[in-house]
């Protein structure tokens, strides 16, 4: 499955979200972000690898 055509990886991942929670999970690894509402998790796991090059693990 493949983003809708058409649509950029950033338009999908919005902006990090950066609060005390997410600082917190920023040192396990896990990063939050603001994201589309009408995006899916596939779309979202699609977008993040293709933006940052990493390999999405759930």
């Amino acid at each position: 499955m493949s983003i809708e055509a058409g649509k950029n990886p950033r338009d999908i991942i919005l902006k990090p979200v950066v609060t005390e929670k997410s600082s917190i999970l920023m040192d396990q690894g896990k990063f939050t972000f603001e994201v589309d509402p009408r995006a899916n998790k596939t779309e979202i796991k699609i977008a993040i690898e293709a933006i940052f090059g990493v390999k999405v693990g759930s």
